[in-house]
């Protein structure tokens, strides 16, 4: 073999080397992958989201969501429920918790590395808006605004995917499903001001965790019952605007009430939204509606929706009167709704 040869196959031995090539997927390849592994919290003092780590059971969610509810239970995409929950390891700092349910051979996310995320990255958020039932799980997508450190001594991821009151505690996504981050709070001052904890600080936790002694247990007693079969409100869970006709989901917590105007599928997952909260105010409920408007166009050849805009508004929003409680929640029913 002449030295042209020898040169010509050292060629084709570099060329045709391992390359590592990332498994980048859309919105629904991301929902479809990671869904199943997304929980619905409930407690006495509200809802929030987790997702399982492992599949004997542990559970990653904010810490803010368990923080001092005297019940707990949790339910997976399959339907079942658990209501006998361990709280093995908790960053108050970061408000993070990871809890172990009595589980086996359950879905579990990938975890990613956190380090990685670069402003502009996308990614994708699932969760449970507005803790109802009707709305688990959704998905939204956006980017990373920035890494941010807010005084706090600590990394937090801010996104523009829409989250709502609920989504607390759910994964942040890159494009190759792997989590990122942990949603924990939004700003409303601003537009699409969300904040995560990077998913690096729950794989530190994870070595404080201890099944054998638990900072907290919740345990169910005959007593007490489900909390999915407590309704918690007679008030309807669905109302019509009689004003635009549109669909909305509602949740009463005290003097607030939390709504999410119904939506297709598609467009959910384009990202498009409405969502209000609003507080008591003598005869009326006084607040504001958070809106996200996409726009797009069609690959006309694979059919893909192609986001060209958003633009996102908050705007005062009104509700002039409440119905009085109804027998059967779910039950369609109408308000008066200014916007």
């Amino acid at each position: 073999m002449n030295n042209k040869t020898k040169t010509i196959g050292l060629a084709v031995v570099l060329i045709c080397g391992p390359v590592k090539v990332s498994a980048q997927r859309n919105a629904k390849q991301v929902y479809e992958k990671v869904s199943p592994c997304v929980v619905f919290i409930k407690s006495d003092k509200g809802a929030g989201t987790g997702f399982t780590i492992l599949a004997d059971g542990t559970i990653v969610t904010a810490l803010h969501v368990v923080d001092g509810a005297a019940r707990i239970a949790i339910k997976m995409q399959s339907g079942d429920i658990y209501d006998d929950i361990s709280l093995l390891a908790q960053d108050e700092r970061r408000d993070i918790a990871i809890l172990r349910v009595n589980g086996f051979g359950l879905p579990a996310v990938v975890l990613g590395n956190s380090s990685e995320v670069r402003p502009g990255d996308q990614i994708f958020v699932i969760g449970n808006p507005l803790g109802a039932e009707e709305l688990k799980p959704s998905i939204s997508n956006g980017i990373v605004s920035g890494v941010r450190d807010l005084d706090s001594g600590y990394k937090t991821l801010q996104i523009t995917a829409p989250v709502s009151p609920g989504n607390s505690g759910g994964p942040v996504l890159n494009e190759n499903a792997e989590v990122v981050g942990v949603v924990v709070f939004r700003l409303k001052e601003g537009e699409s001001l969300n904040f995560a904890i990077p998913i690096n600080y729950v794989r530190g936790l994870l070595g404080s965790a201890n099944d054998s002694k638990p900072l907290k247990q919740w345990r169910r007693t005959e007593d007490r019952g489900d909390l999915f079969s407590d309704k918690g409100t007679q008030r309807p869970a669905r109302w019509r605007s009689v004003k635009t006709g549109a669909i909305y989901t509602l949740r009463f917590q005290g003097d607030y009430i939390y709504s999410e105007k119904e939506e297709t599928e598609d467009l959910r997952k384009l990202g498009l939204y409405l969502t209000g909260e609003v507080k008591k105010n003598g005869d009326k409920y006084i607040g504001t509606s958070h809106s996200n408007y996409v726009f797009w166009r069609t690959n006309v050849i694979t059919g893909e929706k192609i986001i060209e805009r958003r633009c996102a508004f908050d705007l005062p929003l009104e509700i002039a009167s409440v119905p009085r409680p109804v027998s059967r929640v779910g039950q369609l029913d109408q308000v008066r709704a200014q916007r």
